[in-house]
């Protein structure tokens, strides 16, 4: 007789919300790293801009986490293992690790975004100033990207080690997607909150353009290969209200959608709307499939 498998029993609104948002701060951060090591005065914007979003963000993170724990007062056990008695460090987890990557991550965003603040004269306080002078900014950006990926790639792999079959069947092409999708919806958010603080001055970043469609071709290929690895595990998302989310959200409007306007749609629509106006609406679009991808993958892991 096969042991009952028991529905972890996530919330939606709770967990697929944090390994969005969660997924964003990640995405933005490591562009803005990349921004930072390699696209000189000419890509600082796109650094300042992702250093700017990614702390913000994570810190929304822990609230849901705890919200969804059932005894929030108990959220300390996922840093800290006490069955013993003795509080330790408990690294065969995979909650406790990936907890201990977004405190990492979130110390990181941090550094970065008060060196923001510091490098643009709104923080005047000469300590800070003296300390950042000393601690090069891109050595606690690499740490806080690799961090920050992990995260992005840790909130797949809790489902995968989760005995459902559907999480199990597609072992380990979820993590894989939703590091792609973080680095899809940070590029999203970067361009959003640019156009928003009208720092779009030089549209033509090629570097930027070229990551932001590798990530979304990426994106595409693991959301196909999820369902045809998991087989005849892959039909919660083939139905119902799952495959509207995952093929329709997800899939057309979250990545097809913006691939061709991004190719191929500009020149179509030209004198008919303004490509900056186009490209913020398929930002939105990107961040609306991020949101979906997630809730459709958490919820089709859950069905009886």
């Amino acid at each position: 007789m096969n042991p009952e498998v028991h529905i972890p029993g996530w919330e939606w609104y709770y967990v697929a919300m944090y390994f969005f948002i969660a997924g964003i701060s990640a995405g933005a951060y490591f562009i803005g790293t990349l921004a930072e090591l390699f696209g000189g005065e000419r890509h600082r914007e796109i650094s300042r801009t992702g250093f700017y979003i990614a702390f913000p963000l994570i810190l929304l993170t822990p609230p849901l986490l705890i919200a969804d724990l059932g005894r929030p007062e108990r959220f300390w056990h996922l840093l800290f293992y006490a069955k013993s008695g003795i509080p330790y460090m408990n690294f065969q987890s995979p909650l406790s690790v990936g907890s201990w990557a977004l405190l990492l991550f979130g110390a990181m965003a941090f550094l970065s975004f008060l060196d923001n603040l510091v490098s643009e004269g709104k923080l005047q306080s000469a300590p800070f100033a003296k300390a950042y002078s000393r601690i090069p900014r891109k050595w606690y950006a690499v740490v806080g990207s690799i961090a920050g990926f992990f995260v992005a790639g840790y909130t797949g792999v809790i489902l995968n080690v989760t005995a459902r079959p559907f999480w199990v069947a597609t072992d380990p092409l979820v993590g894989a997607l939703f590091i792609a999708s973080a680095a899809s919806t940070g590029a999203a958010a970067i361009y959003l909150v640019m156009s928003w603080r009208k720092k779009l001055t030089d549209p033509g970043l090629p570097g930027f353009d070229r990551f932001d469609r590798l990530s979304k071709v990426l994106e595409l290929v693991l959301a196909v290969a999820l369902v045809l690895i998991a087989g005849k595990w892959a039909a919660p998302l083939l139905r119902g209200l799952n495959a509207v989310m995952f093929w329709g959200g997800a899939v057309v409007l979250g990545t097809l959608f913006p691939l061709a306007a991004g190719w191929y749609a500009t020149r179509a629509v030209e004198g008919r709307m303004p490509p900056e106006r186009l490209a913020t609406v398929m930002a939105v679009l990107v961040l609306f499939g991020g949101a979906l991808l997630r809730i459709s993958l958490l919820q089709a892991g859950q069905v009886q």
